[in-house]
């Protein structure tokens, strides 16, 4: 059944390429291109940051931080309508990739922005995005 399938996807690369392309050495290329990239801590990262931003808890308060600069907890619950565990939990996982850190201020633990070198791989994005729509 394996055998299909690779039958199958060479069979559709056959088609795409140009006649004399050499498949076997496309394919390898293609491969070792994969293997590069996923294996670059870039790639890792930025993964987990879109991974934990895919959430739209998670994106909100990102956004959130993105525009004010330092919230609480209890700010979030306001505006999200969650409990106060729930929130806790999306900032944790926010924390553990290092996108947002939080502050002791008094009582009460305030969060901002770890890291804004997200912000241009979001400019990025959205450019690329807006390209697409025009």
């Amino acid at each position: 059944m394996s055998e299909d399938i690779e039958l199958k996807q060479l069979d559709v690369l056959m088609k795409c390429k140009e006649e004399g392309t050499d498949i076997n050495k496309y394919i390898d290329d293609l491969k070792q291109l994969q293997e590069k990239i996923e294996n670059n801590q870039d790639f890792t990262d930025l993964l987990k940051i879109f991974k934990a931003l895919a959430d739209k808890t998670r994106f909100l308060i990102f956004q959130l931080l993105v525009h004010k600069e330092e919230m609480c907890i209890c700010e979030f619950q306001v505006l999200t309508d969650l409990k106060q565990p729930t929130i806790s939990h999306h900032v944790q996982k926010l924390e553990e990739i290092d996108l947002i850190e939080g502050i002791k201020r008094g009582k009460f633990i305030h969060y901002r922005l770890k890291n804004s070198s997200i912000l241009e791989y979001l400019k990025l994005i959205k450019k690329i995005s807006n390209l697409k729509n025009e």
